[in-house]
Order: C-alpha cells, then structure tokens, then sequence
C-alpha cells in the first residue's frame, strides 16, 4: 500500500491550487458572489480530480522513460504499482468528469458536462500520443484554457456560449501556459536550448498580454455587477500591474535564457507555475468581485508552498 507521500507525488499535489485558482477565477468572472456555493465547490472539485488524474496519468504513460531517466519516482521506485497508479488515475479522471455532469443535472446547463468531458479527453491526448509531439505545448495549453472555462460554465450568454472577454480570460492563461510548457520540455534531463527557451518566454508574455487586455472586450451583454471597474479599464492601474506582471515573467526566465541549466530551468520553471495563481488573483480584481475572493485566491499559495517543500512539483 503506497504512503501519501508516494500519493502526494505521483499527483503533483502542491500544483493542484493552480487548478483550483483558474476555476475559482474562471466562476467569480461571471458571479459577484457564493450564493450557488454549492456548485462552484462542485467545479472546483471537478478541476482538481482532472488535474490530479492528469498527474498521475502522465507517469503511468511515461514509465519506460522515467525508468532510466527518473528512477526516484514512485512507479520506477516500486513505491507504488504501475497498476495501482493506473487504477488511481483513470478513476480520478472519471470521477472528475461524474462532477462536472452533476453541476450540469444540479444546474440544467449543459456547459459544465460538456467542457469536463473535453477536458478529460484533453489530458488522456496529452499524457499519451502528443506527448511527445511538438504539438505537446498546445496540447497542455488547451487543457488549461478548458479548465479556465469549466469555472466559467454557468456564466454562458447562450447554449455553449461565452462572452468574448471571458473567453480571452481562458485564451490567456491557456497561451501563457503553452509557452510555459514549452520552456520546460528538457528541464530535467538536459541543458535546453537557448533559443526554445526566448522563443517560449515570448509566449508567456503573449498570455500575458490577454490577461491585461480583456477587460477592453466588455459590452452590454455583461451585467452591471460584472462590468470591468471604470479605474482599471480607463486608467493607469490595470495596464500598470499587468506591465509589471510581463516584467517579472522575464526576470523568472531570463537567468535560465542566460545560462540554460536543468537547475535554473526547472527554478524558474516552479515560480512560472507560482505566477498562476498572483494572475488569477489579479483578473478577479477587474470587476466587481469583492476583495476578499481575491486575497483567498493568493492565500492558496501557502499551501502550494508548504506542500512543494514536502513533494516535487514537476
């Protein structure tokens, strides 16, 4: 019987909070507050069941690599079985998936079913054949922009329609997460190429720059409680903050672009995943979404930093 520290690992767990971040962010960008407490714990649930399962998939399809490469970990270590895992995994994925179709049933919107069925079709392409395909990157960015839209799935304006701005949310955190794959690909096991690394930093900062600009898509569709703040849209505030979140996303990367070690990757690599979560803080901040909501969303960097300290993260 695996430990939980063996459990812990194999799941990724301290980077799960950035799962629940996107969703968190994704369900309070279409609601101004708990009131339908009840279904959004059940999408957050949904999203964490995904991501974990996706974890731990992904070393279920990687054995043979991690075998010679990474033979700490826990399925080449023998700490748990390769069947075990599987097992694990493929009933997270359909309990994740059994959520979101609760939320549909709960709330007779179609949405939430949908986005978590392709979701987990999503992380199963990942993990298996694009894996290893220079299609990877995309292929894990979409599995985030479809987490993002599983938190936005009650906000739809129409049958499996969501607004513009709310889908360059998504679009955003989906692109930012692309480059960030893309930056880690040999982060473990080999020196990485300069250039791979300032070409993916640049995708970064595109993500970036979908984050900062969507509050510039709102029109009248948009309720009043959820209009982007006149302050942030029309002054110096929002396009300041989210030019200092571009800068800082470089100042991660570029001790790595500089001199491209496995070490330096995967520390900037680890404070990228971090940034996850500041960002889906921020975006809550854009409308009239109480304080408090964002300030609970960083705090879900305390676990993601005490659990990190106990179980790698990558």
């Amino acid at each position: 019987m695996p430990d939980l520290k063996t459990i812990l690992q194999l799941c990724r767990a301290p980077n799960v909070f950035t799962a629940v971040s996107n969703v968190a962010a994704g369900y309070l960008l279409t609601h101004d507050n708990l009131v339908d407490w009840p279904a959004a714990a059940m999408l957050v649930g949904s999203s964490a069941l995904l991501y974990t399962a996706g974890m731990v998939l992904n070393d279920v399809f990687d054995v043979a690599q991690d075998t010679e490469e990474r033979p700490q970990r826990p399925i080449p270590s023998g700490r748990i079985s390769l069947e075990a895992a599987r097992t694990l995994g493929w009933t997270l994925l359909i309990a994740g998936v059994a959520l979101a179709a609760a939320v549909t049933a709960l709330r007779h919107n179609p949405a939430p079913a949908v986005v978590g069925v392709v979701l987990a079709v999503m992380v199963v392409l990942y993990d298996g054949p694009l894996k290893r395909t220079p299609v990877a990157p995309l292929a894990m960015g979409a599995c985030r922009f479809l987490n993002v839209m599983l938190g936005l799935s009650l906000g739809t304006i129409g049958f499996l329609m969501w607004h513009p701005m709310h889908s360059c949310v998504a679009a955003g955190i989906g692109v930012y997460v692309v480059g960030l794959t893309w930056f880690a690909r040999t982060e473990a096991v080999a020196e990485s190429n300069r250039f791979y690394l300032f070409c993916s930093t640049l995708v970064m900062l595109a993500g970036v720059a979908l984050l900062g600009y969507f509050p510039q898509l709102a029109d009248d569709r948009l309720p009043p409680s959820m209009m982007p703040l006149a302050n942030l849209t029309g002054g110096w505030l929002w396009p300041a903050m989210w030019t200092l979140f571009g800068f800082f996303t470089i100042r991660r990367a570029l001790p790595a672009v500089v001199n491209p070690t496995p070490a330096l990757v995967q520390f900037a690599v680890k404070q990228a995943i971090f940034a996850i979560i500041i960002f889906d803080a921020a975006i809550i901040t854009a409308v009239h979404t109480p304080m408090p909501y964002a300030i609970a969303i960083v705090a879900l960097l305390l676990p993601m930093q005490v659990l990190g300290s106990y179980v790698y993260s990558t």
